[in-house]
Formats: structure tokens, C-alpha cells, sequence
């Protein structure tokens, strides 16, 4: 290993030759934040210089032309070169020729000394994603042909383009003097603005040097290190067997570089959601929970917060054949995190999908992934992935069913209780060796915790969205039985019969005011309705907030519970309120509870052994 202070012009105008973007590297993506960064720092060199960073590169084995791979940097180098070719385009015909030599030889190099200067092949050879755009921009105009216009800036096309036309926009403000001073900045020889990292084809440090950069300057994402780790040792254990390495290329672009990641821009991968205490994209989510399922210990905590770690560990020996498993296995994880769990988030964070989205107490899969989704509980994934699979999706395995209702009692009873998902990741663990039965073991979790009773208490004082959970599966439970719809969306508005300001329309006695109010939040107290009660009848009266309020005069009609309820746990009351049960008080609302208390132990049981 070598490391050096060089100049820009050294930099690209030096050996190596050719600097290749490795195929497995990320795409371009810095942004205008980074675009400007950057300017701003070169221009400031004039009163103090300054230090652009650093670039890794390996020289390979081939010297015909000199090629090393960009270890770490191609952000950096690729924003430069776009920089340099932007002020050569913004130039008058004056400066374009006095420069074009430097240009020529900064971002261009000839593979045999009598090839004519068009034949020049572009110095920064791209990727597969972003080599096309890359080109085009930097030979439009060198050699033949109109210098490029000035485009702006298009939503979704690459960020190489935006990128190079953000920059022609802001040089075109300057003057002639202001873009030669830039230039002459960037390609001063004495300007040493960056570190040139050499490794040798020998060098074993290369992804330790890598990841420490990354670490410190926060520029690559866990996903990200995983991924140049895996496929840089995927690619070692090819040797020089060339049909391999071949091999490794394809199964990057089938089952890596196709999947997770989108020319347009942003895809479910990158979309972060709260794990846990902290946040995380899906493909960093989906690499944990593969790492549970596959190298699972008795506590996954050190997989979520080492996870880059924990995957250079655990395939520290793998070979060809190991590697290409491993990755297959993420890609088809991959396909069923899509399909169940961000395809569910995406559809129920956006209340148009969300309307039309069914569920069934049948659906024992799909009950508990709402359940997992609408409670922000993730931890479980893993397990959920595991089972998946080994059924082949078969959602009517009588095996994945009955873990399903077994983690879905689990959950609920301890949501009921408030208790904390802290250890949740141990949780998993625990499953994903042995199965969901243990969650109710002396080993996974005290009886007396989530007792039935302690769960029947629990019930006089309840959050909203648990509440709201637990009275729409219910009423799923009721319809399963005898009911003809059998599906319902999950859209419902939880409503409290004896309204939270009961002071406007249900007084009582002071003595009895403490009581009343311990009563409001009981779900003895709570229904669920298909629309909110307007204003004017939330509040009022039970004999006004079951009929509603009717049309007087230019006064609309404001419906009630009669002209809401579409549900069995409604309707009941309704049917109750006709029978000649006109008044709502604490006695009903306490009668209510024990009978729903008795469906919720009944729907999730205290499981002691097999699971009925």
C-alpha cells in the first residue's frame, strides 16, 4: 500500500491509465448538496488550500492499457471530471483550445500511442448503470460535434445528467476570468487537494481501508458495505477462473443490482421505517432479518447493531458455491419482504389502497401481519420470512398457521398489557430455534405477565389503535361465524359511546364524576364506526348519538349510529337501544367489557402447550 498527496492533474493525468468503476460498486448518487460542496471548496483554494479527500485504487493485473479499480471515490473523481468538463463547455473557442490538450489528457487516454485522438476511450470507465450517460456527456463536443446544451433539471433522469448541467447552469453566471481561475486551481500541479491510496493485486487491508473511510465520513450505507463485501469475496473466490467470474457478474445484475436498486431514482429498498429505536431502509431490514435466520444467536441484538460486521464474520470461509447461495437466499427473501411486508406498508400508508384492501379472520398469515404493521412491531420479520418459506407460501399450511396464532396471542396480549418490545430481537431468536410455542414458556415469558387476568384488567383503560385492533378482528372472529362478507378493510374510526367530554350532555354527581371518567378509555366504552359522528352529535345525548339529528329546516340531517354502522359490535347496541335499553352508563359499559373480555381470551389464548 502507497499513499500520497496529489494534485488533481496527477490525479487523472497520471498512471493508471484507466480507472474502472468495479461493477458491484454503487451508482452514482451524490446531489446538488455535494455538487456545491464541492465547487465551493475548490474555489476557496484560492486563500487557503484545501483537501478534497481521498481516493482508493487497486491496480489489477492487466498493463495493457495501466488499469486500477476505484476502491473508494468514484463520487468524488466522476464529480470532477463532470466539474472539469462543464467549465471546458462553458469556455469561449479562445480557452476551449488552449485547455483542450489538458483536457484530452485529464479525461481521456489513447490504448496505443498511434490511435488519432478520436479513438480516445474516456478515462473513467462507469458501470453498467451509469455508463452511458457518463459518456455521452464527457465526449460530446472534445473531439467533433456542437458543445452539449444546457439542459434543466428533469425530474428522475440520472443524477450523472443533473449533476453536469447543474454545474453549466452555475458557471454560465460567471465570466470568462472567474471559470480560468477555476481551472487553474483544479489542475495546478503544486494544488495537492486529495490522497491517492494505492493497492497492489497482493494488498489483503483493501476492505478494512475501505469500510474505516466509510465509517468516518458516513458515505455508504450498512446495505452498501455488505454489498461490496460480499461480491468483493464472491469475486476472490473465483481465482482466475474466468467462466466465474463471469457467473458472478450475471448473478450480481439477476439477483442483486436489478432488484434493489432503480434508475428512476428511490425504490421500496431505499425507503426507511423505524426499527426498532432506530431508522432503517427496507434492504438493510431484509439484510438482517437473512442474517437471523441464517447465523440466528441467542440474541440478534448484535446482528442489528453490527450488521456489516456480522456478515464479514459469518463468511469469512465461504466459497464459490457458499457465496452464490447465500445471495440467492437473500434474493428470494427478498421477493417475499416485497410481497408481505413492504407491499402491506405501502398499501395501508396510503388510505385510498388501504379502502380497498381486505382481510378475513381466515387469513391467519395476513391477520398478523396487519397486526405486526399497525403496530410498529418489526422484530418478528425474520420468524415471518423463516415460515414463509419453508411452506413455499402455502398460506393454508396448517403448520405456518397455527405459529401465526400462536406469535399473533403472543403480541396481542402484551399489547394489551403495555408492555415493552425492547426484547423483541431475543424474542426472535428464541422462535427461529425453536419454534413459536416457547414465546408461552417458562423460558419465554412469565405467566403471570400476560396472564388471563391481568390481561381482563388491563382492559379498563385502553390505548386507541390497540383498541381499535382488537375490537376490528373481533368483529372479523364474529363474521367468520355467520356472516355472508366475511372480509372488511381495516379504515374503521374507533368511537366512544359515552363521548371523552361527557360533561356537556352526561353529567353526574361530583361524587360520581372520578367513575365516569375512568370509564371513558374502558372498551366496554369503544365501538368502531365507518365515518366519524359529526361534530354536532359526537357529544350528545345516547338516545341523539344513536338516531342522529334530524333535517329541520335549512338544518342537513346528521346521521347517528343507525345511519353508520355496518358492523356486528355496533349494531348489537343499536339492536339493544330498540329492545328498550335507552341509557348508556357505567354498568353497561362494565357488562360489555367482561362479555368482549371473554371473546379476546377466547380469540388469543394463554397457550400452554399445543396450540388448539
Amino acid at each position: 500500500m502507497k499513499a500520497e498527496a496529489k494534485s488533481v492533474k496527477e490525479i487523472f493525468g497520471g498512471g493508471p491509465q484507466k480507472l474502472v468503476v468495479p461493477f458491484f460498486q454503487r451508482r452514482y448518487v451524490w446531489k446538488k448538496e455535494n455538487w456545491k460542496e464541492l465547487l465551493d471548496a475548490i474555489e476557496g483554494n484560492r486563500e487557503v488550500q484545501v483537501f478534497l479527500g481521498s481516493i482508493i485504487i487497486k491496480w489489477g493485473e492487466s498493463r495493457e492499457p495501466s488499469e486500477a479499480a476505484i476502491v473508494d471515490g468514484q463520487q468524488r473523481l466522476t464529480t470532477i471530471s463532470l466539474l472539469t468538463k462543464a467549465i471546458y463547455d462553458e469556455f469561449d473557442d479562445e480557452m476551449r483550445q488552449n485547455v483542450r490538450d489538458t483536457i484530452q489528457n485529464v479525461l481521456f487516454y489513447k490504448r496505443n500511442t498511434t490511435d488519432s485522438l478520436k479513438n480516445s476511450e474516456i478515462k473513467i470507465s462507469h458501470s453498467r448503470v451509469d455508463r452511458d450517460s457518463y459518456e455521452a456527456i464527457i465526449r460530446q463536443g472534445v473531439f467533433e460535434g456542437s458543445r452539449p446544451r444546457t439542459e434543466a433539471e428533469k425530474e428522475g433522469s440520472p443524477q450523472i445528467r443533473q449533476c453536469y448541467h447543474y454545474y453549466r447552469r452555475v458557471l454560465h453566471e460567471k465570466d470568462q476570468q472567474e471559470l480560468k481561475d477555476i481551472f487553474d486551481i483544479m489542475y495546478n500541479d503544486n494544488n495537492k487537494m486529495l490522497v491517492r491510496i494505492e493497492l497492489t493485486e497482493h494488498d489483503v487491508n483493501e476492505q478494512s481501508i475501505f469500510d474505516t473511510i466509510n465509517r468516518a465520513g458516513a458515505r455508504l450505507s450498512t446495505a452498501d458495505i455488505i454489498k461490496n463485501n460480499l461480491f468483493q469475496g464472491f469475486m476472490e473466490s473465483c481465482g482466475n477462473d474466468r467462466e466465474k467470474q463471469r457467473r458472478v457478474s450475471e448473478i450480481y445484475n439477476e439477483k442483486w443490482d436489478r432488484i434493489f436498486y432503480s434508475e428512476d431514482g428511490e425504490n421500496e429498498w431505499d425507503l426507511k421505517r423505524r426499527f426498532g429505536n432506530v431508522d432503517r431502509n427496507n434492504l438493510e431490514f431484509l439484510l438482517y432479518c437473512v442474517a437471523c435466520i441464517k447465523w440466528t444467536k441467542e440474541d440478534n441484538r448484535d446482528f442489528f447493531g453490527n450488521l456489516d460486521n456480522a456478515y464479514t464474520r459469518e463468511t469469512a470461509a465461504y466459497d464459490f458455491s457458499e457465496y452464490a447461495a447465500l445471495i440467492n437466499e437473500i434474493y428470494e427473501y427478498a421477493g417475499l419482504f416485497s410481497r408481505y411486508i413492504t407491499g402491506l406498508n405501502q398499501i395501508m400508508s396510503d388510505k385510498d389502497r388501504a379502502e380497498r384492501e381486505y382481510f378475513s379472520w381466515q387469513e391467519d398469515v395476513r391477520r398478523l401481519l396487519l397486526v405486526l404493521e399497525e403496530f410498529g412491531i418489526q422484530m418478528f420479520y425474520p420468524f415471518i420470512l423463516k415460515i414463509l418459506k419453508e411452506s413455499g407460501e402455502n398460506l393454508q399450511d396448517e403448520t405456518i398457521r397455527k405459529q401465526c396464532r400462536i406469535l399473533e396471542s403472543f403480541v396481542i396480549r402484551r399489547r394489551i398489557m403495555g408492555t415493552s418490545v425492547s426484547d423483541y430481537a431475543s424474542r426472535c431468536s428464541l422462535i427461529l430455534n425453536q419454534g413459536a410455542e416457547k414465546l408461552f414458556s417458562a423460558a419465554g415469558e412469565k405467566a403471570v405477565n400476560i396472564s388471563d387476568g391481568e390481561v381482563r384488567r388491563q382492559l379498563t383503560k385502553m390505548k386507541s389503535d390497540t383498541a381499535k385492533m382488537l375490537l376490528f378482528l373481533t368483529e372479523l372472529s364474529r363474521r367468520n361465524k355467520n356472516s355472508d362478507e366475511k372480509a372488511l378493510t381495516y379504515t374503521y374510526t374507533l368511537e366512544h359511546i359515552m363521548p371523552q367530554k361527557w360533561q356537556e350532555n352526561w353529567q353526574v354527581s361530583e361524587d360520581e364524576a372520578e367513575n365516569r371518567q375512568n370509564h371513558i378509555d374502558d372498551l366496554g366504552n369503544l365501538t368502531l364506526l365507518r365515518n366519524s359522528l359529526n361534530s354536532s352529535v359526537r357529544n350528545m345525548d345516547f338516545k341523539t348519538k344513536i338516531e342522529g339529528i334530524p333535517k329541520s329546516g335549512k338544518q342537513k340531517a346528521r346521521e347517528g349510529y343507525k345511519g353508520n354502522v355496518t358492523l356486528k359490535i355496533t349494531g348489537e347496541i343499536i339492536e339493544q337501544y330498540d329492545a328498550g335499553r335507552t341509557e348508556w352508563n357505567e354498568c353497561r359499559i362494565d357488562e360489555r367489557r367482561e362479555k368482549l373480555a371473554e371473546e379476546i381470551l377466547a380469540l388469543w389464548p394463554f397457550y400452554t402447550g399445543e396450540a388448539e
